[in-house]
């Protein structure tokens, strides 16, 4: 007979998840977000205090403290991709002007891990930000070499529309993946964030399987047309990143295309 979860381990959780769009939060305001008593919050916040997982201000606010991300630090994924993409994600970003972005697939949703920030292009996005797979750049690459039901379950129906542009028929989503699965390349214009294109290629390991995409973004306009100058930077960081992790091409002297060897 299997064990049940805990819920009271459950509802901490949801808690934290809380913070994820809300830097600070009272206990009343958290009481009220999770549905459950204020006395049942305040008595998480403040146990979750004391295990350094969440601080406190002087007007009784709560914050994530340094403890739980020194623990997601030790999560092996997170820390092999840092240890090998922070330096090649820095000099992309210094060469073309543009912030440089990894990220990885979670469940159904993209999960931003690494952003190196370029003083003269401010775009969205920031580390730990989850985002849709069919309506990024990124996602769309990690979404083109999901799992099939990965693939049916996001469209099964259509997607959630974050702008007038973004993809949402099924069919022409599919169509989209397997353009990316052919080009090593997925582009995006103005479907999560308006006034926003971005370029992605994937990241793969030496088993062949892909564990991350990178993706740099800018303005729409005049970007597009800078963002198609930066592909061949693009995929020439992915190649160093991948042959960090142990991927080589099948020829040693062929020149390699992100995500179309492995």
């Amino acid at each position: 007979m299997a064990t049940p979860p805990s819920t009271t381990v459950l509802k901490a959780f949801e808690l934290l998840d809380l913070f994820a769009e809300r830097p600070l939060l009272s206990a009343g305001e958290a009481a009220r977000l999770l549905g459950v008593p204020r006395a049942t919050t305040h008595r998480m916040l403040v146990t979750l205090r004391t295990a350094g997982v969440l601080e406190s201000n002087e007007y009784g606010q709560y914050l994530l403290g340094l403890r739980l991300f020194e623990l997601g630090s030790f999560a092996p994924l997170r820390r092999r991709l840092h240890d090998v993409s922070a330096a090649p994600l820095e000099r992309l970003a210094a060469e073309i002007g543009l912030p440089a972005l990894l990220s990885i697939r979670d469940g159904n949703d993209l999960l931003c891990l690494e952003k190196v920030h370029h003083p003269r292009s401010n775009v969205p996005g920031r580390v730990g930000q989850r985002g849709p797979l069919h309506a990024t750049a990124a996602g769309k690459v990690l979404l083109a070499y999901a799992p099939r039901t990965v693939v049916e379950q996001v469209t099964a129906e259509p997607p959630a529309r974050f702008t007038p542009y973004t993809v949402v028929d099924p069919d022409r989503l599919l169509a989209e993946l397997g353009t990316v699965r052919e080009q090593g390349l997925a582009w995006e214009h103005d479907e999560h964030c308006q006034g926003v294109s971005s370029l992605a290629t994937g990241i793969w390991n030496r088993a062949g399987q892909i564990v991350a995409a990178i993706s740099v973004s800018a303005g729409t306009l005049p970007g597009q047309r800078r963002c198609r100058s930066v592909e061949r930077p693009l995929l020439a960081t992915a190649t160093e990143i991948q042959r960090r992790l142990g991927w080589r091409p099948v020829r040693e002297d062929a020149t390699p295309v992100a995500g179309l060897t492995a």
